[in-house]
């Protein structure tokens, strides 16, 4: 899927190959994964289902 991360175009299969480390526990219990999804903040990534068109924010813009 396209999605926007941190304002630059991604083309991933799932959110955590955007995550540093590639951290991913899934289940929604941490706070690794936490950002902005299409406007609204505070979202554990992780238990995000990613659409094309997706825009994730983090608040570590230096992401990969």
């Amino acid at each position: 899927m396209k999605v926007t991360f941190n304002g630059l175009q991604k083309d991933v299969a799932h959110v955590a190959e955007l995550l540093p480390g590639r951290f991913f526990c899934g289940i929604g219990v941490c706070f690794g994964c936490v950002a902005e999804i299409n406007g609204v903040p505070e979202v554990r990534a992780c238990r995000h289902p990613l659409r094309d068109g997706d825009v994730i924010t983090t608040d570590d813009r230096h992401r990969p």
